[in-house]
């Protein structure tokens, strides 16, 4: 055999086994649909094994993550729906606010769908891993302490003493990384709903570990030493223990004189009388503590970073909480009605008090921040059936994702996306399921009315009492689990004289 013919051939091969490569995941995942069924949506399984996983991972990693979805809708147009392989499973991405609004609501249709790399971190038994009923005890259990008044009314006092206590604690210092702070404030408070009286949980620690833990749960699930998948698991182990012994110490001790979270969890029991295991209120404490404190941290630093900003909505966020403490006694601390007040700064309506002349309604400035920051870019889901979506077949067993990055960045959805404009709450131009921080339906985020009143609680006290100066304003920000600036965000803080 000649050259030219060894060549040949070994050319006809490759290319031969580039495609099956090519190809495998869709003869593999891909389901024969019946007569008379809608297509699959547009899209490709990438890649064996990794999918579409590297293109995901280098728009995160860049300075441009949209740009992982805009391809598919330059390719494929707007859809709403694209086939992928994330996670090391067959996904449909879920892009408009339609088709979100059918995959968070639909709940006979679909079920709770986190990766199983990402339940390991999660929990099992955590809301991330129960479905029907169990999902809905849970829930039921749980979310008293998190979004009810009477108790968000209670949190308030302690919330207001922990950050006048960490605000002079930074004005003392020449460089305060307020990403980290933040993470303490927020650890303390949801310590404080969880557990009551001292766990001896140690805040740097814990922190630590949930850092390790969610750098893990968006990057490729592989449990090789020196992977984020190992650390994160390593992590997770390490919480494990710690929680176990809180629980351990409290079963022989005496209860708390207010009931907490941990009691409402020991003590709970089924229609049969049977209490929860010790793995599941592990498992709970861990997605409590770390939605309480890591997200709630970054919702604080995003909206700190836009109100330093952007000069015009500081100052009418200033004004704001100015006028709310000149209407109580000198000395009264907050209460849930004072928060109520601050229409600018979030979703209350203006019912609540007579701020007309205000341009921007003030919980819109949060409302904005979650927008434009998009702490959670996706959530997940699982089809139970075959369900068609848009004229496409999402095939049962196959996983969706509600890409709510995309619905807040769309130029579509909402007119110049990038820019931070709280006044487009006011002009009435977000429409219903275009904004969705925490999802929708049943599992919409049980803390969201706590994060939102610790963010509330923070500004009325910093912009009354202090100065801030970024010390590096323009830092790079990465995206990956969450959009930060790369070095935390150094600040100055000062007493304002």
């Amino acid at each position: 055999m000649n050259l030219k013919w060894a060549i040949a051939i070994a050319t006809v091969a490759a290319a031969t086994f580039f495609e099956l490569l090519r190809n495998f995941n869709r003869f593999w995942y891909e389901p024969k649909l019946k007569p008379g069924q809608a297509p699959l949506p547009p899209g490709s399984l990438g890649w064996p094994i990794f999918g579409n996983m590297a293109s995901f991972l280098r728009a995160f990693k860049s300075h441009n993550p949209d740009s992982f979805i805009t391809k598919y809708l330059h390719k494929y147009d707007r859809t709403g729906v694209y086939k992928a392989f994330l996670f090391w499973q067959p996904t449909v991405l879920a892009t408009t606010p339609e088709t979100c609004k059918v995959v968070l609501s639909r709940d006979s249709l679909f079920e709770t769908g986190w990766p199983s790399s990402t339940r390991r971190l999660i929990g099992t038994r955590s809301f991330a891993g129960v479905t029907g009923e169990e999902h809905l005890k849970l829930r039921r259990l749980t979310e008293p302490a998190l979004s009810n008044p009477k108790a968000l009314e209670d949190y308030i006092p302690r919330m207001s003493s922990n950050i006048k206590s960490c605000l002079e604690e930074w004005s003392c210092q020449e460089r305060t990384l307020l990403l980290r702070e933040m993470r303490k404030y927020a650890f303390r408070t949801i310590h404080d709903i969880l557990f009551s009286k001292d766990s001896g949980l140690d805040v740097e620690e814990v922190s630590s570990l949930y850092y390790e833990g969610n750098q893990g749960i968006r990057s490729l699930p592989i449990n090789l030493p020196g992977t984020s998948y190992n650390r994160a698991l390593k992590a997770r182990k390490k919480l494990d223990v710690l929680l176990h012994r809180v629980l351990n110490k409290r079963r022989f001790s005496e209860k708390p004189e207010k009931t907490d979270t941990l009691s409402l969890l020991m003590d709970a029991t089924d229609e049969n009388g049977k209490h929860l295991d010790d793995k599941q209120i592990v498992d709970l404490l861990v997605m409590y503590l770390n939605a309480g404190h890591d997200s709630t941290a970054h919702l604080i630093l995003w909206l700190l970073i836009f109100l330093l900003k952007h000069e015009i909505v500081y100052d009418k966020v200033k004004e704001e909480q100015e006028l709310i403490a000149s209407q109580k006694p000198l000395g009264d601390s907050l209460s849930l009605s004072d928060v109520k007040k601050m229409s600018y700064l979030s979703r209350v309506k203006l019912r609540f008090i007579a701020l007309s002349h205000f341009l921007f309604p003030l919980h819109q400035v949060i409302n904005e921040t979650l927008r434009v920051a998009n702490i959670s870019p996706m959530v997940f889901r699982r089809a139970v059936t075959d369900v068609e979506v848009n004229g496409f077949t999402i095939p049962k067993g196959w996983y969706v994702e509600p890409w709510l990055r995309q619905v807040h960045m769309d130029p579509a959805v909402h007119s110049n996306p990038q820019n931070f404009d709280p006044d487009r709450w006011a002009r009435n131009e977000v429409r219903p399921f275009t904004h969705l921080p925490f999802g929708l339906g049943s599992r919409t985020c049980p803390g969201n009315e706590l994060a939102k009143l610790e963010a509330c609680i923070i500004v009325h006290h910093l912009v009354l009492g202090y100065d801030v100066k970024p010390l590096n304003p323009d830092c790079e920000v990465t995206f990956l689990p969450h959009p930060r600036p790369k070095d935390y965000f150094p600040v100055q803080v000062r007493r304002r004289r």
